[in-house]
């Protein structure tokens, strides 16, 4: 057992910096743990060993001359196979990009290779990060380590399974419904998906390589791992405007700090319209909720915020949805007629507005990620059981999610408690837009509560 993998992305970029540690020895302890445990799991799959191994030692040379790249310098990370990655595979899992090799980085990746930062290798995903599972038509299925018979979510799975199983201290990926927070509580982990338009998705797959960017709303791309140190230090890195994604804005970066979490008020809710979560999923948000308010917080519980419709959010959602993935990928036929999505786009803004009034009276909201814990393997479309009744697969698993891809609102996950199965169970913070550093100070006061990282058996 490795204890080096398991420092955060910001310890072994201190561990480093200050010469206790090589960059070369800790990408050799990743290369070895992803030997002796990636066969299993299937999470990484384009390896770049070769090529780490000699910038590791390019930074350490770099380092010895004074020269620093920057706060991850020297420090290995993991991407998404759906961003772009200059010189290494990048195939979203869509067997007509099987052998296809960027020219370029996504600006995000580009951002973390300034930072110092080197790339171990490519994450699964499944096909044009398409389903809440990872099960990839090129690569395979991958496994949560918790539990190999389960799955750890998608469509960043591999790269949830990568940060829990110690394979990566740092994941980049993306999130169009869920897919950095549904992942996250599957494994037991910490994600980010960011306010959007605040990271750029330039580089992301889909769209497709070379064709006209489609996709305006729900899409964003941010950081998993094992701390929300790193989560914060990742989004300062990757964040700020791209000349070549003119939507991304600039958002303010100042935090009022408050020093103890009874300075924030919290709402919380055991979940969103006619999908129930499990009964331990709300008795984790229920505990959370008593051990803030034994603490002295104020808190609140609010089932659902004022004009929230759950059927009309999903639809919302979906036209928004089928409309710009459809003008991405000619192959598919379900695309919306135009004033389908124009409508939808309206009520988009109504949602937000609603939102933002019912969050301006609150720091944090307390949310499930998922109505269940991590599942068995299974075809897309087989129900997903919640104490015994049966539910549709996909509004089951982004029921809680995929609303706040529709608004825009920033959401962390953290790791809170387990199943009776010894099953993950995360929590949802969520916060108005743009207040990503607030949140996220928030987020970090809160694993006082929640508590930290634990790793899998047996890893």
């Amino acid at each position: 057992m490795n204890d080096l993998v398991y420092l955060t992305a910001h310890q072994l970029a201190k561990a480093i910096r200050v010469r206790q540690v090589s960059s070369t020895e800790v990408i050799e302890a990743y290369l070895s743990q992803i030997a002796q445990y990636n066969p299993a799991l299937n999470a990484i799959v384009t390896l770049d060993a070769e090529n780490a191994i000699a910038q590791s030692k390019v930074a350490d040379r770099a380092l010895a001359q004074g020269e620093n790249w920057g706060p991850l310098h020297g420090v290995p990370v993991t991407i998404k196979d759906t961003l772009e990655t200059k010189g290494l595979g990048t195939t979203s899992s869509y067997q007509p990009l099987a052998n296809y090799v960027p020219k370029q980085d996504a600006t995000v990746v580009a951002r973390l290779r300034a930072a110092g930062a080197i790339i171990l290798g490519k994450t699964n995903t499944p096909q044009l990060a398409g389903n809440f599972q990872t099960n990839s038509p090129l690569f395979g299925r991958t496994n949560n380590p918790w539990n190999h018979e389960y799955t750890p979510g998608g469509s960043t799975g591999g790269g949830a399974s990568a940060i829990a199983a110690g394979l990566s201290p740092l994941e980049l990926g993306s999130d169009i419904g869920g897919s950095i927070r549904v992942p996250s509580h599957f494994c037991g982990i910490f994600g980010l998906k960011p306010t959007q338009n605040r990271v750029s998705t330039f580089g992301h797959i889909p769209e497709l390589p070379g064709t006209p960017k489609t996709i305006h709303h729900l899409q964003t791309i941010g950081p998993l791992a094992r701390s929300v140190e790193d989560l914060r230090l990742c989004l300062s890195l990757i964040q700020d405007p791209d000349p070549r994604q003119p939507e991304v804005i600039p958002i303010s970066k100042q935090v009022n700090p408050a020093t103890t979490l009874q300075s924030y008020r919290y709402a919380w809710t055991e979940g969103f319209g006619e999908i129930p979560a499990t009964a331990q999923t709300k008795a984790a948000l229920e505990k959370l909720a008593s051990s803030l308010t034994d603490i002295g917080c104020y808190v609140e519980q609010h089932n659902v915020p004022p004009n929230f419709d759950s059927n009309a959010v999903r639809d919302t959602y979906l036209n928004i949805y089928k409309f710009e993935l459809g003008l991405s990928q000619p192959n598919l036929t379900q695309i919306q007629q135009q004033q389908r999505y124009v409508t939808a786009l309206i009520e988009r803004d109504i949602l937000i507005a609603n939102i933002e009034s019912f969050l301006s009276n609150w720091d944090a909201w307390l949310c499930p990620v998922v109505p269940v814990p991590a599942f068995t393997h299974r075809q897309p479309g087989e129900p997903i059981e919640v104490d015994g009744r049966e539910f549709s697969y996909w509004t089951t698993i982004g029921a809680y999610v995929t609303i706040f891809n529709l608004t825009g609102n920033p959401a962390v996950v953290l790791p809170f408690t387990q199943s009776k199965e010894g099953l993950p169970i995360g929590v949802q913070v969520v916060g108005r837009r743009g207040s990503d550093l607030k949140l996220l100070e928030i987020a970090e006061k809160l694993t006082q509560v929640t508590g930290f990282f634990q790793r899998p058996p047996g890893y």
